[in-house]
C-alpha cells in the first residue's frame, strides 16, 4: 500500500514553490490580471515620479521665488500622485476579487484531487488533518493573495524605482546605499527564515489539533460512557498550549524584524545626511538634488517596511499553499481497467443493448476492434490463490480460494482480524492484492474500470455512513436518477417504508449525518434501502447487524434477505444466526480459510463453526 501520509515539506517552505502555482490560478484571469499589473505598475511609476518635481519645485521655484511656476508644478505634482491613488484603488479591489474566484477553484482542484485518492489516503490520515487543508490554509492564502502580494509587488516596483531615480541623481551615496540595505538584507532574510520553520510547525500542530477535535466530537458518546471528559480536556489544553509556544515562538522570531528594521534604517538615513549636507555646503549638489535625494530616501524605507510587514502573511500563505500543493501532487488512484458496465437489455433477437434507464440488468462492456461486445452481469465471484498485505509485509490474507455462483449466498466468520473484511476490501479493488487472481464472471478485475466494478457491488455495512439531507436523498445516494417511486418501492423492500411513513414528513424529513436523528437499526435499514435503490447484482454485506439489538435484529434481517433474493452475496457475519441458511459459510482464522460448508455439513464435523455455534468458542 502506498504512503499517503501527510508531512510538512519543510525543503519547500522558504521556496517559490506554492506561491508559483498560486500565481497560475491568478492568471487563469488574463485580462483582469493585466489590468492589475498595469495598475501596479502606474500607480508605482506615478509616485517615483511625481517625487522627482521637488528638484525642479526647490531649484528653480523655491530658491528662485517663482511663484507662478511653483503654482503649474505643485498642481502637476498633484494630478500625477491623483493618478497614483485611483490606480492604487482599481488594483486593489479588482485583486480581492481576482483572489477570492482563485481560492473557490484551488478548493474546486484539491476536493476533487481528493476524491481520486486510493482509500489509503483516508485511512491514514485524520480527517481533521484533511480538513485543515480546505480551512485554515485556503483561509491564509485568500488573505496573501488578496492584499499581501500585491501590495509586496507594488513595494518592490517602487524600490527598485527609487534605487533608479537615487542613482540619477547621485551614484556614489547610492552605491553606498545599496551596501547598507544588502547588510540589512541578509539579517532580514535570516530573521523570515527562522520564522517561516517555525510557522511551518505551528500550522501543521494546528492540522493535528483539528484531527483530534473531530475524532473527539465523532465518538462524544464514549467519551461520557468512559468519563473521560477530564482527560481530553487535560489534552485538548496540551496540545493548544503547544500551537500558542509554536505560534509565539514564531511570531516573537518575527517580531524582531520592524524594530531591526528601523533602526537600521534611521541609522542608515541619518549617516547619509550628514554626507548629503556637506556635498550641499561644498556646492557638489543642488539644495533640490538634497531635498529630493533625501525624499527617495526616506521612501525607501515604505517598501521594505511593506514588505517586512506582510512577511508573517507570506511565510504562512507559503507554507500553506505547500500543505496544499501536497496533497495535489499525491498520486491518483491508478486504474487501467479497460471494461465498463452499462445498464442494458436483452432485444427479441437475443442480442444485447445498453439502456438509458434501469432495465434490471446490466452488463459489461468491451471494445474490440471499435466495437462494443457485451457480457450479462450475472455475479459469479471467484477467488485464487489471493495473498494480501495492508504493508507489504503482514500478511493479511494467505492463499484464499473460493467461488460464488451466481445468486448464492456466501459467509464469512470469524475473529477480529480473521480477514473478513479485507475480502470485501480486495474484491472493490479499494486495495489491490500482492498475488493471486480475483475474478468477477470470468473477467480478472483488474481488467475492469475500478468505477464499474464498484457499481456492481451493493454494499451495506457496518459503520452506517448516512447524510444530512432528507430521506429521499439519503436513499437517492445509491442511484442519483432515482424517482421518487423507485425510492419508496426500495424503502418497502428493506422494511424501512414502516418507520417512514410514521415521520411528521414522511419522505421528506430531514435527518442529521451523525446518525442521531433516528435508531440505529432505523439508520441501517435506511442503508439497506440505499443499496436496494439500484437492484445490484451483487451484494456486499459487512456485520450489519453487529451494533442493533436482537429485536431490531429480526427487521434488518428480513430486509437484507428481501435485498439478497436473486442476488450474488458476501456476508461477514458476527451473529451466526443470521447466516445459518447460506450456501456457503467459510470459517477465517489468521488470514486463511480453515473450515467450509453449509450449516448442517459445518454442525456435523464439530469443529471451529459447529463451537462457535454452541458457544463453545466465543467470536472476539
Amino acid at each position: 500500500m502506498k504512503n499517503y501520509k501527510l508531512k510538512s515539506k519543510k525543503e519547500m517552505v522558504n521556496s517559490s514553490y506554492g506561491i508559483t502555482r498560486l500565481l497560475k490560478y491568478l492568471f487563469k484571469y488574463p485580462l483582469a490580471m493585466v489590468v492589475v499589473i498595469v495598475t501596479v505598475i502606474l500607480s508605482s511609476v506615478t509616485q517615483i515620479y511625481g517625487m522627482s518635481l521637488l528638484r525642479p519645485v526647490v531649484d528653480n521655484q523655491i530658491l528662485k521665488g517663482d511663484l507662478v511656476g511653483l503654482k503649474a508644478d505643485l498642481i502637476k505634482m498633484a494630478l500625477i500622485f491623483l493618478v497614483s491613488a485611483i490606480s492604487s484603488g482599481i488594483y486593489s479591489r479588482l485583486m480581492v476579487r481576482i483572489a477570492e474566484k482563485s481560492i473557490r477553484n484551488l478548493r474546486h482542484d484539491l476536493f476533487n484531487h481528493v476524491q481520486d485518492l486510493d482509500i489509503g489516503f483516508f485511512d491514514q490520515n485524520t480527517h481533521g488533518e484533511i480538513m485543515s487543508r480546505f480551512t485554515n490554509d485556503t483561509d491564509v492564502i485568500s488573505q496573501a493573495l488578496g492584499s499581501t502580494i500585491p501590495n509586496i509587488i507594488q513595494s518592490l516596483l517602487l524600490f527598485v524605482g527609487t534605487i533608479g531615480m537615487m542613482f540619477y541623481l547621485n551614484a556614489k551615496l547610492t552605491f553606498l546605499t545599496i551596501i547598507s540595505l544588502v547588510i540589512m538584507f541578509m539579517i532580514i532574510n535570516k530573521i523570515i527564515k527562522k520564522g517561516a520553520n517555525l510557522f511551518a510547525t505551528a500550522q501543521k500542530q494546528v492540522g493535528q489539533l483539528n484531527g483530534f477535535i473531530e475524532e473527539t466530537f465523532a465518538g462524544q458518546k464514549v467519551v461520557k460512557v468512559f468519563n473521560h471528559e477530564d482527560i481530553l480536556i487535560d489534552k485538548f489544553d496540551q496540545q493548544t498550549e503547544e500551537i500558542r509556544v509554536s505560534f509565539l515562538e514564531a511570531n516573537t522570531a518575527m517580531g524582531k524584524l520592524m524594530p531591526f528594521l528601523r533602526n537600521a534604517s534611521n541609522i542608515i538615513y541619518s549617516i547619509l545626511c550628514m554626507l548629503l549636507a556637506i556635498l550641499a555646503i561644498g556646492g557638489s549638489i543642488s539644495m533640490g538634488v538634497l531635498t529630493t535625494y533625501l525624499t527617495y530616501l526616506r521612501n525607501l524605507q515604505n517598501p521594505i517596511v511593506t514588505v517586512s510587514q506582510q512577511a508573517n502573511a507570506i511565510v504562512q500563505a507559503m507554507t500553506g499553499a505547500n500543505r496544499i500543493f501536497e496533497i495535489m501532487d499525491l498520486e491518483e488512484e491508478a486504474d487501467d481497467g479497460f471494461i465498463d458496465l452499462v445498464r442494458a437489455r436483452v432485444k427479441k433477437d437475443g442480442t444485447i443493448e445498453e439502456a438509458d434507464t434501469l432495465t434490471g440488468l446490466s452488463a459489461w462492456k468491451k471494445v474490440v476492434d471499435g466495437k462494443a461486445v457485451y457480457k450479462i452481469l450475472q455475479g459469479k465471484l471467484e477467488f485464487k490463490n489471493v495473498d494480501f498485505s495492508y504493508n507489504g509485509v503482514d500478511k493479511i490474507l494467505k492463499d484464499i480460494s473460493f467461488y460464488a455462483n451466481p445468486g448464492q449466498k456466501i459467509a464469512f466468520v470469524g475473529s477480529t482480524g480473521a480477514g473478513k473484511t479485507t475480502i470485501t476490501n480486495v474484491i472493490t479493488r479499494f486495495y489491490d492484492i500482492d498475488s493471486g487472481q480475483i475474478k468477477v464472471d470470468d473477467i480478472d478485475i483488474k481488467d475492469i474500470k475500478k468505477s464499474a466494478l464498484r457499481r456492481a457491488f451493493g454494499m451495506v455495512l457496518q459503520d452506517i455512513n448516512l447524510f444530512t439531507d432528507t430521506i429521499y436523498g439519503n436513499i437517492r445516494y445509491g442511484r442519483l436518477d432515482a424517482n421518487d417511486d423507485e425510492i419508496e418501492a426500495a424503502a418497502r423492500l428493506s422494511n424501512a417504508d414502516t418507520f417512514i411513513t410514521r415521520l411528521p414528513k414522511t419522505y421528506s424529513t430531514k435527518i442529521h449525518g451523525d446518525g442521531s436523528s433516528l435508531s440505529d437499526g432505523q439508520n441501517q435499514l435506511l442503508s439497506i434501502a440505499r443499496a436496494a435503490v439500484d437492484e445490484p447484482s451483487i451484494l456486499i454485506l459487512d456485520e450489519a447487524t453487529s451494533s442493533i439489538d436482537t429485536t431490531t435484529e429480526e427487521h434488518v434481517t428480513e430486509a437484507m434477505d428481501n435485498l439478497m433474493m436473486g442476488s450474488t452475496s458476501i456476508v461477514i457475519a458476527h451473529r451466526l444466526s443470521t447466516i445459518k441458511n447460506s450456501d456457503v459459510i467459510m470459517v477465517m482464522d489468521n488470514g486463511r480459510i480453515i473450515e467450509r460448508g453449509d450449516h448442517d455439513s459445518l454442525m456435523k464435523k464439530k469443529g471451529v463453526y459447529y463451537q462457535l455455534y454452541t458457544g463453545i468458542l466465543e467470536l472476539d
